[in-house]
């Protein structure tokens, strides 16, 4: 994603980090909040995307300062 990419209320700012299973963004949420969005990368299989589920839904139960707070997923 390029900055300045809309991806439903959040615009892209910058590209924070890529990994295995995709990258990590800066972006600014319409309300003006900044947020990290993690965007699953290439072909997406099946268990890709469960994972990628379940692990948001894993990390929104937490509740630490070193941890990063979920907000959505989709």
């Amino acid at each position: 994603l390029t900055p300045g990419t809309q991806v439903g209320p959040y615009r892209v700012d910058g590209l924070i980090a890529r990994g295995g299973m995709g990258a990590v963004y800066r972006a600014t949420r319409n309300d003006g909040a900044l947020v990290a969005l993690k965007v699953l990368g290439g072909a997406r299989r099946p268990e890709q995307v469960l994972r990628f589920e379940r692990e948001a839904e894993l990390t929104a139960r937490l509740s630490h300062p070193g941890i990063v707070r979920v907000h959505g997923a989709g």
